[in-house]
């Protein structure tokens, strides 16, 4: 468990800072950015669908409806961009939103990484008592080889050689726990920075891809969600093959 509280808390506290109340209100400073890009968003949107009905006017065109479904689709979507309940953007109890429709495929393939990656660590877990012991095998190698012959070299007989290649193992696998959980959690902590700024500014890209120049960006933001989505479900995937070998 080294660092894993240390870095829970770093984690934890942080969500606890972006949603407290004291900032901006009942919901905290994240909530309150989240909702301005979704109000700006939806209302840019409305704005586009204006626009095009009033060039439709004035040029004494029959309104195109599949051109005016675009962005008003694009409002609908902002609006539930993030449960109503929680963003107050309705009063509405639903918690469906649509970025839950999104994230329902990586989260099952998460939430399934996740729980093999837990039985294996399960399995493995009464072996690693008997692997610590491993560190004192050439103690006892030592012990063996000394008591079937007489070693007359001063140098190999000597105490403090034990405790240095003793030591040299502790520090090497102190060194690979370390490296292994600090990349574990800052792969955790990327993705949640990498999904809270996605969340945010997702209503803007798909606002500004109504535009001639932008029309891509709806589809760039979709494909960076979903990767970012699937680092959790990776992780776990590539710590279950970690174990699995350690296991081996």
């Amino acid at each position: 468990n080294i660092l894993e509280e240390e870095i829970d808390d770093v984690i934890f506290q942080t969500n606890e800072f972006l949603t407290d109340a004291t900032f901006t209100g009942s919901q905290g400073p994240f909530w309150w950015i989240l909702q301005m890009c979704m109000a700006l968003a939806a209302l840019f949107s409305l704005v586009m669908a204006a626009g095009m009905t009033y060039k439709m006017m004035v040029k004494h065109e029959p309104l195109d409806v599949m051109k005016l479904f675009r962005p008003l689709a694009i409002s609908v979507v902002l609006c539930w961009w993030y449960p109503p309940a929680d963003t107050g953007m309705a009063n509405s109890g639903n918690s469906w939103c649509f970025l839950d429709f999104l994230s329902y495929i990586p989260n099952c393939i998460g939430s399934y990484t996740h729980d093999l990656y837990e039985a294996e660590a399960t399995q493995i877990s009464d072996k690693f008592a008997e692997v610590q012991e491993l560190i004192y095998v050439p103690d006892t190698l030592y012990t063996s080889l000394q008591a079937q012959a007489d070693v007359a070299h001063t140098g190999t007989s000597d105490p403090g050689l034990i405790d240095v290649i003793v030591g040299i193992y502790k520090i090497i696998m102190l060194i690979a726990l370390s490296v292994f959980r600090i990349g574990w959690w800052a792969t955790i902590y990327c993705q949640q920075i990498l999904l809270g700024m996605l969340t945010i500014f997702g209503p803007i890209q798909w606002a500004f891809s109504l535009l001639p120049k932008w029309e891509g960006a709806w589809a760039k933001w979709l494909t960076r969600y979903l990767t970012v989505h699937f680092y959790g479900a990776m992780l776990y995937f590539v710590g279950f093959y970690v174990l699995l070998l350690f296991d081996i």
